[in-house]
């Protein structure tokens, strides 16, 4: 405990209000709306050595771990822009349920997103506690690893997630992503294993497939927020006026080239297919282990003499074990489960010939190809026909011209470009001079002259680390779309290609060895957003530096392909199968197919802890206070406490009797996130006790709880005898502390855990609220009934006690009521009983009975009860006659513990010598300082109102 002095003036002791606190800091947060400027903090006095005003974060804790007397010295300028109250002691105004949720200095680890309902969702809390959730409440699990996404074979983004519900067991009451239930999200796949459970197990909660695979460990790129992957081409020119001779020359029939192209340009040339164009498909394809590749389309191709075949995105999935091939329809989830290994088929092969066959509603082609292992060594996998969907496209027909290609600029006239050595660029220049007039004026063709830049439309280079990374996944996205749009408004296939560079760098980030190239091909139909991944199994296993780009340049303006790179990272398989003792939870999201990316993640879920019953007994489901208590004390991290140090029998029947009290079970329950790794078991078991309206002590060796509740009897009585002499302080108030007129509550509904506000007032429209911040309370007449019992608290409180007691007050419990002669008064009559004789007590001092008054007198019993007689006058001084016999025998003896007190007050006031002990700490060897404040029932009018 603490002594705080407010010093408006340093040398009028009469003006200072003094406080006893437990958190300096907290309780200066509280008093003043803003520190004043000039104020000064002294410890222990006032004096320049013991200024301990704080002015950084290293002053505040030396401010918090101080003990004793604290002097708050403010300058006169000042008083106007405080504010004060004018009570004795802070901690005579409210219960300790007040101080449990007052402000205290913010917490720096990362609170719970239970607890945060500012930001609810799923996040890596890093150096975080690991929530300890009692009773029932809504949980957004945290992250244990980084969440990553990748792109199935359909092209949709899946996002897979690790996350942990809390220490301990759990009763899982529902799932949802958000409002909506996970049952009802197609392509999302739950499952929650209880502590010491593998991941890959039995879990007891299950919605979609069932996991036998752990997540990956990743590192993901901070540097790509989904930059768009541009094409290296910029279109200088599109029109049919274009025509190219044999010399080397690209001319016009009009306009000018002069504003468009330099010398030394790089130009490219899109649209110059002369004869058979390119036959582009993308489907269903069969690879058949005779090398060759067949396919279905109702297109009619005529001419047959490709030399090429570009296949794009054609994976197939392995067994590991026995180098079978795998559907992956069958396993359209899991393309880094570690029991497959994807193979990429993808390339451009040499074919032998072609052959066509009528179908009913189309043709079948059969494209046999020259030695496809040597130029795609997983065609030595390939030991079945084998059904995939892929991009392909059969190119270079032997009846056509392809001048498409990239160029150099050697002169530029105004209707004319010169290029430099065409022919040793493209072959098919040669070709040209079969034409009439070695030209292509008189054939139409509609050509678009790009200026190419390849070295601008890069992304990275960029570094990401990652010790012994296995693979690295790079995520393209396509948000409009791929298609190609034809003059009717329909659409077709459309393609395009990328390539990807990486090389391995060391801890420093410097480059290492060669730079690996990896090409990206794409092909599609569609205007829906879709994805893929492309996973590349690194040889050498370390971190690495990346950049991309996209490589194809014939993107005309009916060709949408945009094409951004979303995420990039380096993983590697985890063998962490077991948590140790938390609820952990295998998450597997599909986006929608209108985002770009998932959206924030809010997996949540209604969950119940599951505690032992009284410690020792099976996992049940409860909200109980008391077993939640229970569990924290005989926690090995938190309590640390045993058995036999718990009142497991008291603590029990304290519960009942707060539900036979309010009747009613929800007085009695606690449900609360705790996530703080500053509170302390002694903070917690208060938070815990004082949200079921009680206060926790130890009884001898043992953890007890007692309820607040009206007292008919007191305690103890407290007079002259059993006072330390001059050390009472009695301060009377006027009026409502702090001028408030009302309490309001904040606490978690039931519903849907958002946070409600009730307000305890006798006012339509109070404007002055206290403010109290629930912590454990989930039902409206807990909260409820709380708020009254604080702002009762506040407007009867009229009188405040302090003073040092003797040894007998070490019996005293907080809350408990007791009776205090007021001896800073002359009038007041108490003193000891030092004879009986039937009704009649002889007294240590004299007694005056004031004449027309009644008069009572309060008696200290050795059972640590007080009993309040009606008395009347002897004709001796020193001697009163009772109207009844006390409750028991008085103690007159010397030697014995509680000695028989007294205390003689007129009837009508009897009840002013009532108080409530609200605080009590050592003050000497055989001492106590204690704090109260008048005791009245009215405390607890509210108490019945709610439940």
């Amino acid at each position: 405990m603490k002594t705080v002095y407010i010093c408006p003036d340093q040398f009028k002791k009469d003006n200072w209000t003094i406080a006893e606190v437990d958190d300096v800091c907290a309780f200066l947060q509280w008093q003043f709306e803003k520190f004043p400027e000039f104020a000064r903090i002294y410890h222990k006095s006032v004096a320049p050595q013991n200024d301990v005003t704080p002015i950084d974060e290293r002053g505040f804790r030396n401010l918090q771990a101080l003990d004793g007397e604290f002097y708050v010295v403010i300058p006169p300028t000042e008083i106007a822009t405080i504010v004060m109250w004018v009570v004795m002691a802070i901690t005579a105004a409210f219960s300790i349920y007040t101080y449990m949720t007052m402000p205290k200095p913010q917490n720096q680890s990362p609170q719970s997103p239970n607890n945060d309902l500012a930001s609810r969702q799923n996040q890596i809390r890093l150096n975080g506690r690991i929530p300890d959730i009692y009773g029932t409440l809504l949980s957004y699990p945290d992250l244990i690893s980084v969440t990553y996404t990748f792109y199935n074979e359909e092209g949709i983004e899946v996002e897979r997630s690790l996350l942990c519900i809390g220490r301990g067991y759990y009763q899982i009451h529902n799932m949802k992503d958000a409002e909506t239930e996970v049952s009802d999200i197609p392509g999302t796949s739950i499952s929650v294993y209880d502590p010491f459970t593998d991941i890959t197990g039995t879990p007891i909660y299950k919605n979609g497939r069932t996991f036998t695979d752990t997540p990956m460990a990743v590192a993901i790129s901070d540097s790509i927020t989904g930059q768009v992957l541009d094409a290296p081409n910029r279109q200088q020119l599109e029109s049919t006026d274009v025509y190219f001779t044999a010399d080397g020359y690209i001319r016009l029939k009009s306009w000018s080239f002069v504003d468009e192209f330099q010398p030394n340009d790089k130009i490219m040339i899109r649209g110059a297919s002369i004869g058979s164009k390119d036959f582009i498909f993308a489907g269903a394809i069969i690879l058949k282990t005779n090398n060759t590749i067949v396919f279905e389309s109702a297109e009619d191709i005529l001419n047959l003499s490709y030399q090429n075949l570009s296949l794009n995105g054609a994976l197939v999935g392995f067994d590991s074990v026995t180098d079978q091939v795998i559907s992956i329809g069958q396993d359209s989830a899991i393309v880094q489960d570690s029991k497959i290994i994807y193979k990429d088929f993808s390339g451009i092969y040499t074919i032998t010939n072609i052959t066509k066959s009528t179908l009913t509603n189309g043709f079948q082609y059969t494209v046999a190809l020259n030695a496809p292992n040597t130029k795609n060594p997983s065609w030595n996998y390939l030991a079945e026909d084998t059904s995939i969907n892929s991009g392909l496209q059969l190119v270079n027909n032997d009846d056509a011209i392809y001048l498409d290609d990239t160029y150099t600029v050697e002169e530029v006239g105004g209707n004319y470009i010169k290029l430099a050595d065409p022919v040793a660029v493209n072959v098919e220049w040669a070709q040209l001079t079969h034409l009439p007039n070695q030209s292509t004026e008189s054939i139409e063709l509609d050509i678009t002259l790009d200026k190419l830049d390849p070295d601008a439309s890069w992304v990275g280079w960029h570094n990401i680390f990652m010790d012994g990374a296995e693979f690295a996944y790079f995520n393209i996205h396509f948000p409009n779309g791929l298609y190609r749009q034809n003059s009717k408004g329909g659409t077709s296939t459309a393609w395009t290609t990328g390539l990807i560079q990486y090389q391995y760098i060391d801890a420093d980030g410097t480059a290492i060895g060669q730079i690996y190239e990896v090409e990206l091909g794409f092909t599609d139909q569609t205007r829906v957003p879709f994805g893929s991944t492309k996973i590349i199994e690194l040889a050498a296993r370390g971190s690495i530096r990346f950049r991309l780009c996209r490589t194809r340049t014939d993107m005309e303006n009916n060709i949408q392909a945009e094409m951004r790179v979303k995420d990039v990272y380096l993983a590697k398989r985890s063998d962490k199968l077991n948590y140790g003792n938390m609820t952990v939870i295998q998450s597997e999201a599909v986006g929608n197919d209108g985002l770009y990316s998932i959206k924030e993640r809010k997996l949540n879920c209604l969950v119940t802890r599951k505690l032992k019953v009284d410690g020792v007994g099976a996992l049940t489901p409860t909200n109980s206070a008391e077993q939640a208590l229970i569990d924290l004390a005989l926690d090995e991290y938190i309590g640390r406490r045993s058995m036999n140090e718990l009142d497991v029998v008291q603590m029990k029947a304290e519960v009942a009797k707060i539900i036979a009290y309010f009747k009613s079970d929800k007085a009695a329950e606690f449900s609360y996130t705790i996530d703080d790794p500053n509170l302390s078991f002694e903070e917690i078991a208060g938070m815990v006790a004082s949200t079921v309206f009680c206060e926790p002590n130890r009884f001898g060796s043992k953890i007890q709880l007692q309820l607040e509740q009206p007292q008919e009897n007191a305690v103890l009585l407290f007079n002259h005898r059993n006072k330390v002499p001059k050390s009472e302080k009695c301060t009377e108030s006027w009026g409502v502390q702090n001028k408030y007129d009302g309490v309001e509550i904040e606490y978690t509904s039931p519903t849907d855990d958002t946070r409600i506000k009730y307000i305890a007032s006798d006012k339509t429209n109070p404007t002055n609220l206290m403010s109290i911040k629930s912590t454990g309370i989930r039902n409206e007449a807990q909260a409820k009934t709380r708020a009254w019992r604080e702002w009762n608290k506040i407007r009867y409180q009229e009188t405040s006690v302090q003073f040092d007691a003797l040894d007998e007050s070490e019996i005293l419990l907080r809350n408990d009521k007791i009776i205090v002669a007021d001896n800073t008064s002359i009038e007041t009559q108490d003193g000891e009983v030092v004879e009986v004789d039937g009704l009649v007590l002889v007294l240590s001092q004299d007694v005056v009975f004031e004449e027309n008054q009644s008069h009572k007198v309060y008696l200290q019993l050795e059972n640590s009860s007080v009993d309040m007689i009606d008395c009347f006058a002897t004709e001796w001084t020193n001697e009163i006659t009772l109207a009844r016999p006390p409750q028991m025998p008085l103690v007159t003896e010397d030697g014995k513990y509680i000695k028989t007190t007294y205390q003689i007050v007129k009837a009508q006031e009897a009840e002013l010598s009532a108080f409530m002990l609200t605080e009590m700490s050592p003050q000497g060897i055989m001492t106590n300082s204690l704090t109260a404040v008048n005791y009245t029932d009215k405390y607890y009018e509210k108490d019945h109102s709610f439940f």
